[in-house]
């Protein structure tokens, strides 16, 4: 980055930095404590939700990119290989391999297939295409690590035991899916100038179907902080950390970690292996490869629930044996780094479950009100928000293109920590059990024909519900009146949420209505009528007690019915939705502050 760019971030950094501080000797107050164990839940909450782009911007003031222009020898031997799945269409890779061979560095060009047809191998022989097959290999079937079965580590294994190591001084790993810009190969061999880099990262943009798959663009949206800014800032000192299988490894420095690491996540397994061997890695941050993003939410679904089942494996059952070797910041990054899953489930399950809670117990968590909790918040989000902004302008974003604000980003959060939640689950009980679990590939290629699985849907109803059950039926809080607002908002979230995924799915992938999208669209409307009905039943409390202490603004206004001869008395007021300006609360604090 330039003098001017670095000079801007530390100055935004120190000014987020100080207003962390601003809202901290503000929560900290003594009076804020209700309940200890109340108000650390809801501290604990706060805290994890600033403790991601803490890390982030702290790790991203020390960016490097590697220097475009640097070249290995001539002499290096250099390979690009590409894996195919059995269920991964040849039109696929046929797209990736082509661009592959078009790459302006000098290599040979393979293609790791686990059961290659005629089509195949003569296609290959025509583009002159190396093939590796582990077909009839039960050596490189294992049912475990290493050489596993129906997983890429077994696939690749067999390419690198057979032709990388003896072959070739460098390997770029590709994706069935990602195809590679002309200028991918050089700029992830620049790293490699220094020996000793053992591996090098790329962003993983998986985009090519993002205009006709929300789950993609979800997901694309959420990480372009990740693929960019964060993963130049491990560059010099940090470990970046490879994602999917699109990664380039120096063959001598894999060879001398035995080989490709365990599990689905063997991109984040063979970073820690390759540290912990003392071996560097890079991020080569502008070598783009485009790939396909989750096409439906049922695969969004599976990724989320494979990818935090296999970290959590990795935390528990193998990370031990590697951590003693790496210097203490490299395994702080690394246990935080596997811990992220359980970090933002937490946050998520808690953000759930304190307004059910509050309102089922009708207690309070901290002692103040909204507005003041605003008021202090406010401040560091504007400019957490003008900072990743001026990322995104100054392109630090991978893609470059992707949104700071999108529905589709706001919802994401809320969608995938069920899956993820469940991953994590898996993981415990499978390190318990001594089990494990078959990979599922991603599908690739051509859409589904129907309606999505209930089991797919089901999880944001019950959330919904959940949340809407208490808001409808706990009447006369008072301790926990606030919390009619949050359980409300769960509720309509999740349940809009459900609407997104059934009718976005049937749109995206031109489902006709039949019986099945009927009944899941009459499904969804029950659950959104049962959030609506929360919604009349106490969303005017909870707006209330969230709007006081707003001084003068009002948003409720508190109204009676007539009394006189021939009519009761109305002894409580009833509550409507109104924005006013209280001109007798001004008056009242001019008072106040005279006196």
């Amino acid at each position: 980055m330039t003098r001017p760019q670095k000079a801007a971030y530390v100055s935004a950094y120190l000014l987020w930095l100080a207003s962390l501080c601003y809202f901290w000797s503000w929560w900290l107050d003594p009076a804020h404590n209700v309940g200890t164990v109340r108000f650390l839940m809801v501290s604990v909450l706060v805290a994890l939700t600033m403790a991601m782009p803490l890390y982030t911007l702290t790790i991203f003031l020390r960016s490097r990119v590697p220097a475009p222009q640097i070249s290995l020898s001539p002499a290096s031997r250099v390979a690009m290989v590409v894996t195919k799945a059995p269920s991964e269409p040849f039109s696929i890779i046929a797209e990736t391999l082509t661009a592959m061979l078009r790459q302006d560095l000098r290599h040979d060009t393979w293609l790791a297939d686990e059961d290659p047809s005629e089509e195949t191998l003569a296609w290959c022989r025509e583009h002159s295409v190396f093939v590796s097959t582990r077909k009839g290999r039960d050596d490189y079937h294992r049912p475990q690590w290493p050489r596993r079965t129906r997983c890429k580590e077994g696939n690749l294994a067999f390419f690198y035991d057979n032709y990388g190591y003896d072959r070739y001084d460098f390997v770029a790993q590709l994706d069935a899916d990602h195809v590679p810009s002309p200028s991918y190969l050089r700029h992830m061999l620049a790293p490699f100038c220094d020996p000793r880099v053992g591996y090098v990262s790329a962003p993983s943009i998986c985009d090519r179907n993002a205009g006709n798959s929300w789950s993609a663009r979800s997901r694309l949206y959420a990480e372009g902080i990740l693929h960019g800014a964060l993963q130049a800032g491990y560059n010099g000192g940090w470990a970046p950390i490879c994602f999917g299988s699109h990664y380039a490894v120096r063959t001598a420095a894999l060879k001398d970690i035995g080989g490709l690491g365990p599990e689905l996540a063997e991109d984040h397994s063979t970073t820690l292996m390759m540290n912990a061997k003392g071996w560097q890695g890079a991020h080569a941050i502008d070598a783009i490869a485009n790939g396909d993003g989750p096409q439906t939410f049922a695969d969004l679904a599976t990724q989320e629930f494979q990818w935090s089942r296999s970290i959590m494996t990795l935390l528990i059952k193998y990370t031990p044996d590697y951590i003693g070797n790496l210097p203490p910041k490299l395994r702080f990054q690394f246990i935080f780094c596997q811990l992220w899953y359980a970090l933002f489930c937490s946050t998520m399950v808690l953000s759930f479950s304190i307004p059910i809670v509050a309102l089922l117990f009708d207690m309070n968590f901290v002692g103040t009100d909204f507005p003041q909790f605003l008021k202090h918040l406010l401040p560091s989000t504007i400019i957490l928000t003008s900072i990743n902004t001026l990322f995104r302008a100054n392109g630090w974003w991978r893609p470059t293109y992707a949104k700071v604000f999108s529905w589709e980003g706001i919802l994401f959060p809320f969608a995938r920590w069920p899956w993820a939640l469940a991953g994590i689950f898996a993981a415990f009980r499978d390190w318990a059990t001594g089990t494990f679990v078959d990979f599922r590939v991603t599908p690739k290629g051509g859409g589904p024909a129907d309606v999505l699985p209930f089991r797919v849907i089901a999880p944001y109803a019950i959330l919904s519900i959940a949340s809407a059950l208490p808001a409808i039926f706990v009447e006369d809080a008072t301790a926990g009146r606030g919390f009619y607002f949050f359980a409300i908002f769960n509720a309509i979230v999740y349940a809009l949420i459900l609407v997104v995924i059934i009718f976005r799915h049937a749109y995206e992938n031109a489902i006709k209505p039949n019986i099945g999208l009927l009944k899941q669209g009459a499904f969804a409307a029950a659950v959104s009528t049962v959030s609506a009905l929360s919604l009349s039943a106490h969303g005017l409390d909870g707006l209330d007690t969230m709007a006081a202490g707003a001084g003068p603004l009002k948003l409720t206004r508190l109204t009676y019915g007539p009394s006189g001869a021939g009519l009761t008395a109305v002894k409580a007021g009833k509550l409507r939705f109104e924005i006013w300006w209280d001109s007798q609360a001004v008056t009242t604090g001019k008072k106040g502050s005279q006196s």
